[in-house]
């Protein structure tokens, strides 16, 4: 806590106040000056008397054992008093004017005196944000006391002032008090407030006799930590456990520790905002319940109670399943294994296709399953699951672990096919008719383990033929070299199995263009006119020969011989 003594000076400049104090009377004045206007309790005091008589008789009368040297001149005198030892200070001044008629005129004044002892109660040394506090001041002695101004301040604003309208007595030391009561916050923290002393000179005058400040510090720490990570944790693995703080200021003053078995365990802790994290790795050597515990607190603040967090972990011992498939051959019998070792703790060992649980047996250390498989074809690439389920304590998850493995079954190449496309439109059976230059594809499956190579056989001896990759066989442009049958064969280390696939090759778009020409442009005519001639000229049956139309006329008989034809032209 921070306390401070002010010079009055350093506050609040002060000119010379000279304090007057007049009795006017007709026919001559009496004034009476302190200097200064309030003194403080030891120190030295003027006294001024002045008048306006030309001729005064002064007299000025103190209370017994107070001492002073005077000086005077014309009208005026002054009293030098080296120390001040009386709070109850009272200053007559009396002057009798003789050209005045030996008239008699009094100026009288109370002086205030005062001493610097301020104190200020100390708060706790830091406040709880949101809980209510009071700053509480005790003035110095001073009388008359009603000249006592004591002040609050925030900084450098006003918020409280307090006075007494009562003068007192001289002979009580009866201090005057000022509390501050407020509700501590945030901007409380670092905040300075200061209790200032002022003596009332009068005419809104005041002087500054003493000041003392407290700078407070808050904090706000109202929810104990949490540990996040309480899961159960494998013996000797490594593992990260958080633990969070909450609704934290100053958060950068919070301190978060981790510690196990009374040993405290290294930490990394981070600030975001007004929440606070420590992370720790731990690595458990020991099963069993195991307890860990965080602890936050302010390490500047040891008032301030520390708080903690502390779980029950539970360590266990489970390594993981080990599954065993072999590779078989189609037609063997053979036995899928599911094992665990190095197990504390109840243990669930289950073998299982999918989700269909094969084979289910526990134990509270290692365990060994076994499920017999015929291998089949159709079984290849089947996946088994080795799952071991760990249970702990009555509130904790069981720990559940898994190995996969898939089953491998050898076999001879079988269902081989030849898918065909033709300009890149697949057709399907055999045989498959093509156009000359048509695009051919054909592409040979098969299903077998290991994987089978293809060899292909074509009746072009591979002319114009491409085999690349090796299942595929491209035709890039179709000719009748390539008509006839194509063979596929598809092998492994186990066996072989070939498909055939007919291809037939027909004419061309020109081919068939031209014939469609030499329709026209001969045979077409040819018919036409043999058609017309039978029906306009005589009935009867032509034949030709040798491209001349000959018909049965006696006329024509002994040059051309007739074929055997009869007398109907249909």
């Amino acid at each position: 806590m921070d306390f401070r003594l002010i010079s009055p000076v350093a506050c609040i400049c002060l000119f010379p106040l000279l304090f007057i104090v007049t009795a006017n009377v007709a026919g001559f004045e009496v004034s009476l000056d302190t200097n200064p206007p309030a003194v403080e309790f030891g120190d030295s005091l003027e006294v001024i008397c002045r008048t306006t008589c030309p001729d005064p008789t002064v007299t000025v009368e103190y209370k017994p054992g107070i001492h002073s040297n005077r000086t005077n001149g014309t009208g005026w005198f002054t009293d030098y008093i080296p120390s001040v030892q009386e709070w109850d200070f009272t200053v007559p001044c009396s002057v009798i004017c003789k050209s005045d008629h030996f008239k008699l005129k009094e100026a009288k004044k109370v002086v205030t005196v005062y001493n610097r002892e301020l104190n200020i109660t100390s708060p706790p040394e830091v406040l709880e944000i949101n809980k209510t506090y009071s700053l509480e001041c005790t003035g110095p002695r001073v009388y008359p006391n009603n000249k006592l101004i004591l002040t609050w301040l925030r900084g450098s604003e006003i918020v409280q002032s307090n006075s007494t309208g009562e003068p007192g007595s001289p002979d009580e030391d009866n201090r005057l008090q000022n509390v501050f009561s407020f509700t501590a916050s945030t901007s409380d923290d670092r905040q300075e407030y200061t209790c200032l002393a002022e003596v009332d000179l009068g005419s809104n005058t005041t002087k500054p006799i003493a000041n003392s400040s407290v700078t407070l510090q808050t904090y706000y720490f109202p929810d104990p930590p949490r540990i996040l990570d309480q899961g159960p944790i494998e013996v000797k693995q490594e593992v990260t456990l958080t633990c969070e703080v909450p609704n934290v200021y100053p958060a950068e003053k919070m301190r978060v520790r981790w510690s196990q078995q009374g040993g405290e365990l290294n930490s990394v802790t981070t600030t975001n905002s007004n929440t606070v994290q420590a992370t720790t790795v731990w690595v458990p050597q020991e099963i069993g319940l195991m307890e860990v515990v965080c602890t936050a607190d302010f390490e500047e603040y040891p008032s301030v109670p520390a708080k903690n967090d502390s779980v029950y972990i539970a360590v266990y011992a489970f390594s993981a399943p080990e599954i065993q498939v072999p590779c078989t051959f189609e037609g063997n019998l053979v036995n899928i294994t599911c094992s665990v070792f190095n197990v504390s703790g109840e243990l669930e060992l289950r073998l299982k296709n999918r989700t269909d649980i094969l084979v289910n047996e526990s134990s509270n250390t290692g365990l060994t399953i076994y499920h017999p498989v015929d291998a089949q074809a159709k079984l290849d690439g089947q996946q088994y699951i080795c799952e071991a389920e760990l249970k702990l304590h009555s509130k904790t998850t069981p720990i559940v672990k898994q190995q996969n493995a898939t089953l491998r079954v050898l076999y001879k190449p079988r269902n081989t096919t030849i898918t065909m496309s033709v300009n890149n439109k697949t057709v399907s059976g055999s045989p498959v008719s093509v156009s000359k230059g048509d695009e051919v594809i054909m592409t040979c499956d098969s299903n077998a383990n290991p994987s089978a190579t293809f060899e292909w056989e074509d009746p072009s001896n591979a002319n114009n033929v491409e085999t690349d990759p090796p299942e595929v066989l491209r035709i890039p442009h179709a000719t009748s070299e390539h008509h006839g049958i194509y063979k596929c064969t598809a092998t492994n280390r186990y066996g072989t199995e070939e498909r055939d696939m007919d291809l037939r090759v027909g004419a061309g778009i020109v081919e068939a263009v031209i014939g469609i020409l030499v329709f026209i442009v001969v045979v077409l005519p040819v018919a036409l006119l043999l058609y017309w001639y039978c029906t306009v000229h005589k009935s009867g049956r032509y034949v030709v020969q040798n491209n001349l139309l000959i018909s049965d006329g006696i006329e024509l008989a002994e040059n051309v011989p007739l074929n055997n034809v009869s007398n109907n032209c249909e």
